[in-house]
């Protein structure tokens, strides 16, 4: 029997279960998870639905909200396809579509062995499928994908090319919603960090170019993108200036935002705002690049000691990559990506301190201020504006060479003030 299952990419684990029990008794089981917001897509969809003999619709909080499941259970009722509604997730009895309200339910939010059993009993106690007499019920049209679509992909990983530029696609595309702005960048952070094909990956770059975009923050018109963070640099009633204390120290030259040249690959809400007439807000004025100093090492002669101590303090990769690594281990915190957060941590602290990292993930913002990777006590700083009210807090935090690499280390020592 050709068994077909809606459900949302949210709850793909308890999917994986319920697909593993139907096939375990022969049934060819296909689900639409892998789905997403495309016109072939959805039409692949909607073949199912016409090509199944049972149609499983999967409940829980978010398929019962989901634009896509609801849809295909109005279409396969109108195909006089059998429902059977199997509960993932627990939802109020008043939150249950009324298209489920005749479905027989089977209650497998706690798997086991008895219900899986009776999984399988219910489908095939399902009645035969017959088509409706005379022409095909009109097809739904194809639903938006939503930001939840993206995140749950992302989630899931090792996206293929189609399923990349779809999430992109979506993603560019609820830029231009002032509700879902905010949710859309980070996402699009989360999707450069990935292993994206070379097309898309240049698509993902246009999007996050250094610029003017609207405040994510939504307290100015404007804030600063600087190509892989936020900055302090704000534009508010034809000025430009810094909410905090200074501007973020970044090594590009001084240059004037250039207005944008219209293409299709970039939506008009990613454009720099233009400041009015006369003036226009500068790109920020941008600190003296420190040089990179590599010391090479230090031979010291004892009196009356023949040989020489070579000092490790200093030795490793060069500045740049120290950068590199603050500003990586700041993006990771602000798409709250822990399992990122820890690559940039030493082993040390991983093992000793991994309790204190987590503090980071109750900032809402986290701006990378400044970089000082030269002399004995590499650090950079940062400024956490905390969730709950409008404090926040300068860090000044200690980086180290472990295997070649800069790294996060001894956060207790930027937590204490040290």
């Amino acid at each position: 029997m050709h068994v077909f299952v809606t459900h949302a990419r949210r709850d793909l684990p308890a999917i994986t279960r319920l697909r593993a029990d139907l096939e375990s008794t022969g049934h060819r089981v296909w689900s639409d998870g892998d789905v997403l917001g495309s016109r072939r897509g959805w039409d692949e969809v909607l073949r199912h639905v016409r090509d199944c003999a049972a149609f499983v619709f999967a409940v829980s909080p978010e398929s019962v909200r989901s634009p896509a499941c609801l849809a295909g259970l109005r279409y396969a009722l109108a195909l006089r396809r059998p429902v059977l509604a199997v509960v993932v997730h627990p939802v109020p009895a008043g939150e249950v579509p009324d298209e489920l309200a005749g479905a027989v339910t089977v209650d497998c939010s706690r798997p086991s062995p008895r219900t899986a059993a009776a999984l399988r009993a219910a489908v095939d106690a399902l009645p035969s499928a017959h088509r409706p007499a005379g022409r095909l019920p009109e097809e739904p049209a194809l639903p938006a994908a939503t930001i939840t679509d993206c995140e749950a992909l992302l989630d899931r990983g090792a996206l293929d090319r189609r399923a990349q530029a779809e999430v992109l696609a979506v993603l560019r595309a609820r830029l231009a919603d002032s509700g879902e702005r905010s949710d859309a960048w980070r996402l699009l952070v989360r999707l450069r960090h990935t292993e994206l094909e070379p097309g898309v990956a240049e698509g993902v770059e246009q999007v996050l170019a250094p610029g003017w975009q609207p405040d994510p923050r939504e307290h100015h018109e404007a804030r600063y993108w600087d190509g892989q963070s936020w900055t302090t640099l704000v534009w508010q009633g034809g000025r430009e200036f810094t909410d905090r204390a200074r501007p973020p120290e970044v090594p590009d030259p001084p240059r004037r935002p250039e207005p944008p040249t219209p293409t299709p690959v970039v939506p008009a809400v990613l454009r720099p705002r233009r400041a009015p007439a006369p003036a226009e807000p500068e790109a920020p004025r941008r600190g003296r690049r420190v040089s990179a100093l590599v010391l090479a090492g230090v031979l010291v002669l004892a009196a009356g000691v023949t040989g020489g101590v070579l000092l490790n303090r200093g030795f490793g990769p060069d500045e740049s990559m120290a950068n590199r690594t603050a500003r990586n281990f700041v993006d990771a915190v602000n798409t709250h990506d822990r399992g990122t957060v820890t690559q940039y941590v030493c082993s040390r602290d991983r093992t000793a301190n991994a309790h204190l990292y987590g503090a980071f993930f109750d900032t809402a913002d986290v701006t990378l201020e400044s970089v000082d990777a030269a002399g004995s006590d590499p650090r950079f700083t940062i400024l956490a504006a905390r969730t709950a009210g409008t404090a926040s807090v300068r860090l000044s935090i200690p980086l180290e060479v472990e295997n070649g690499e800069w790294r996060v280390c001894d956060i207790g020592k930027a937590l204490s003030g040290r």
